[in-house]
């Protein structure tokens, strides 16, 4: 070995990875430079820097010449190969960015805001007037009376078990459900008032009327009413009390079932769990009532509500196959019968950690939004080959290799993630700009459009280009080829969302 200063060190007179003699500063067989990086951190950094701007000067001319249809594709196919960034490369980095980006800008609220007070009534509700005319909608149909007070019984019925189902404590959450009720009113009082004008009824009449109705409405109700129902306690102590009354009722029916009878015990067990359960959602939905009013004004979330008092959401019924009794991996599990006993269990695992995520994403939005972003990528990258077959079959007189559409297929796609990419841009300049600068907004919304709208029309044209048909025959095979993609693109990704979710 001989030294050089500008190495810092000896320098090899052998290539340290092929063992070549060496006649300069880069191997004649392999190409490895004589300079360790290892040994010499400023040429390194050196390597990195030269590495990046010969990387991304190529980037930038393929990404030029990408905006221009079918460039990139046709000049790649006629050798051109050194000046663009290879098409598998392009997509890779485009979509990964592409979407790396989506998820920082797109942003989903998951935080519960604090009911608006309306104890100062119309004036500060800029809802009111959209409400009021919506109520007046519903009354316009009334041709008497007696429809008009059945609507106005109705309406006001289902609102005061809405309000009679927040706790007292939350006078601002029980507030809009007395402000709809006034509306409901106002909206029937003026419908009466113009049916009295136009038919000319008297004062007498429109009580009879009146009258007539609500017996009718109160008749309807009344075995409603007389069922005690567990969603519509109003303490933990009369939940109980409900809950215990139909487990004794439903625990005697399970007694009175013989053991032989297996699926119908089975059945009854399901019944008795979905009892507690039920039980389970209303307690918690009280709970939390009662830490609303006791912890004042402050924003909460849903998620983290559900994590220290329990789920709230009552409605978990999951049927398959339209099955009458619901899911369960113990009482009613999904059972394929070609299929061994390993598969089956496997299978009920993986719809059971779908349904928990699911109760999650119920009170985290992100979460969908996360998954579906997650999907996107998989599924495109899925279907490059697809979308390489179908156009390999549409263009069978060609006489164009597999790989050859194969190429057209990826920096297709490299454009669509391109586009895209743009899009989640604007859409991060957009929320940054508009705030401050309210005309950007248009301005904006005026490019993403314009975005979408080419992107077809640049397939298409990329489409002609590329394979120097007529028109006619392009628009036939780029429509047939189209709607089969985003057909098959539309399964990939709801079925990859729904992997993700079980995964999660």
């Amino acid at each position: 070995m001989s030294s050089n200063s500008e190495t810092h060190g000896p320098v090899p007179t052998h290539c340290e990875n092929c063992g070549a003699t060496l006649h300069g500063h880069y191997c004649q067989d392999c190409g490895q430079s004589v300079v360790n990086p290892i040994r010499n951190a400023a040429h390194a950094m050196e390597e990195v820097f030269e590495a990046f701007w010969h990387l991304d000067g190529r980037i930038f001319r393929t990404l030029r010449d990408l905006l221009s249809p079918g460039r990139v594709a046709i000049n790649y196919l006629s050798g051109q190969r050194a000046k663009y960034v290879a098409p598998l490369r392009l997509f890779v980095v485009l979509s990964v960015l592409t979407f790396f980006v989506a998820q920082m800008v797109i942003h989903v609220d998951t935080q519960d805001t604090t009911v608006q007070l309306l104890d100062d009534g119309v004036s500060k509700n800029p809802n009111r007037a959209q409400n009021a005319n919506r109520e007046n909608k519903k009354f316009s149909t009334a041709d008497n009376i007696e429809d008009v007070e059945r609507i106005r019984l109705t309406e006001l019925a289902e609102l005061a078990e809405g309000r009679d189902a927040v706790s007292t404590m939350l006078p601002h959450v029980r507030k809009p459900f007395e402000i709809a009720m006034e509306d409901v009113n106002a909206a029937a009082d003026r419908r009466t008032a113009e049916l009295v004008q136009s038919k000319g009824l008297t004062a007498r009449e429109v009580e009879a009327e009146k009258a007539a109705a609500k017996r009718v409405i109160e008749a309807e109700a009344k075995d409603t009413r007389a069922t005690p129902e567990m969603d519509k306690a109003q303490t933990l102590a009369e939940l109980e009390r409900i809950r215990n009354e139909r487990l004794q009722k439903q625990q005697a029916e399970l007694a009175a079932i013989p053991p032989a009878q297996a699926a119908l015990r089975r059945r009854q067990v399901g019944e008795i769990r979905e009892t507690n359960q039920a039980a389970g959602c209303r307690a918690a939905q009280l709970q939390i009532a009662v830490a609303r009013g006791s912890e004042g004004t402050r924003s909460r979330k849903a998620s983290e509500d559900a994590r220290v008092y329990g789920e709230t959401n009552c409605d978990g019924r999951l049927t398959l196959f339209g099955s009458d009794d619901p899911w369960d991996e113990e009482l009613n599990p999904l059972t394929l019968s070609w299929a061994p006993d390993f598969v089956n269990k496997w299978l009920n695992k993986q719809i059971s950690h779908g349904k928990e995520n699911v109760s999650r994403m119920q009170h985290d939005v992100g979460l969908w939004v996360r998954a579906m972003l997650g999907a996107v990528p998989s599924a495109l990258f899925l279907l490059v080959p697809v979308f390489a077959l179908l156009l390999k079959i549409a263009y069978l007189g060609s006489k164009r290799l597999y790989l050859e559409h194969l190429v057209v297929a990826l920096y297709s796609h490299a454009y669509l993630c391109l586009t895209i990419l743009a899009f989640f841009l604007l859409l991060a300049l957009d929320h940054a700009v508009t705030p401050h600068w309210a005309a950007f907004g248009w301005i904006a919304g005026i490019v993403e459009f314009a975005l979408w709208m080419w992107m077809p029309i640049y397939l298409w044209i990329m489409q002609k280009r590329v394979y120097g048909n007529g028109w006619v025959l392009t628009s036939l095979r780029y429509f047939i080829i189209g709607n089969v993609y985003f057909v098959l693109l539309g399964f990939a990704v709801v079925g990859i969302a729904i992997a993700s979710i079980v995964r999660m």
